[in-house]
């Protein structure tokens, strides 16, 4: 699976302050990776990480030097930022670089693609691990590690190397990681989850785990058979029990967290629903389906203003 000989001694650029690029380079930097943060508005950071174990340490980023070649990047911007960021990173992207895309739901990699030359290359990364950034204090951003998780990486262009120079770093920072030749199945399996969960929670403004609750039953049982007639046409079947079971896991699991849909609604930020439950509408579109349930959902989270 991972390359054991490779080095994990290589200038990484993290893009952007998210909970998950920073849990990142917090995680490469302590195992000798050299980070630096390609921001809006380029700036030192401090980050004053808490660890699972209940650990605390400091970490600071500087900015990426505007005269040296990106070799390396983790781009775990939201989606809608996705080929923006991509168009403003590539004047300083090296001619063989190397690309790792990480978001919520689906739809970007159609435009992202065509922007690469031929010798750069694409990896898309999904991961369950869990963290947040605690509000307050300004002077830097107080990153909690609040769950463990594993990762799965994927090149998206054919041809691309499915165990590159990087994966032992992201194994050590943020695994364990399952390198595999097709990450599609994946994305839909994350897609599933995202799409039940986070319109949900943000539209009726509940942690995850209300969603346990029984007056919520149907309409999510709706939503996961419609999601698997579509899954089903598009050439990724899922185990309607299976899903099920999950599904309640990681409602259980993840009972006192607010989703990132909820948690970007509660912020007044724009919202990955048309990556989610937007892109599961236009796929049924393709197939001349009808899901009435995503439907209502999609045009209630609009209604709402998200």
């Amino acid at each position: 699976m991972i390359d054991s000989h490779s080095s994990t001694h290589q200038d990484w650029l993290v893009v952007g302050q998210g909970a998950i690029g920073l849990l990142t380079a917090c995680q490469l930097q302590q195992q000798g990776s050299s980070v630096r943060l390609w921001l809006r508005q380029p700036a030192s950071l401090t980050v004053h990480f808490r660890a699972l174990d209940g650990s605390s340490r400091h970490h600071r980023f500087e900015p990426w030097p505007a005269s040296q070649p990106i070799q390396i990047a983790f781009i775990p911007v939201k989606a809608y930022d996705a080929l923006s960021c991509i168009q403003q990173l590539q004047p300083l992207l090296a001619e063989d670089a190397c690309l790792i895309l990480s978001h919520n739901g689906l739809g970007t990699l159609e435009t992202i693609q065509p922007l690469l030359k031929p010798k750069q290359h694409l990896w898309f990364l999904t991961t369950t691990h869990g963290a947040y950034i605690e509000p307050g204090n300004q002077a830097g951003r107080q990153l909690v590690h609040s769950g463990a998780g594993n990762s799965v990486l994927g090149a998206i262009q054919a041809g691309s190397d499915p165990r590159p120079s990087f994966a032992k770093a992201l194994n050590l920072a943020i695994g364990p990681l399952l390198s595999v030749t097709d990450i599609k199945p994946y994305l839909w399996q994350k897609l599933l989850l995202n799409c039940l969960i986070n319109p949900m929670t943000a539209l009726h403004q509940v942690h995850n785990g209300e969603l346990a609750k029984p007056h919520f039953t149907s309409e999510l049982t709706q939503l996961l058979d419609e999601f698997c007639l579509l899954a089903e046409r598009a050439g990724y079947p899922q185990d309607k029990a299976a899903a099920w079971q999950q599904l309640q896991q990681v409602i259980t699991q993840t009972a006192s967290n607010r989703s990132s849909m909820l948690q970007d609604r509660l912020a007044g930020r724009q919202t990955e629903l048309e990556f989610i439950t937007g892109f599961v509408l236009r796929e049924a579109q393709r197939f001349d389906l009808l899901l009435p349930g995503h439907a209502q959902l999609y045009q209630l989270c609009q209604d709402a203003g998200f």
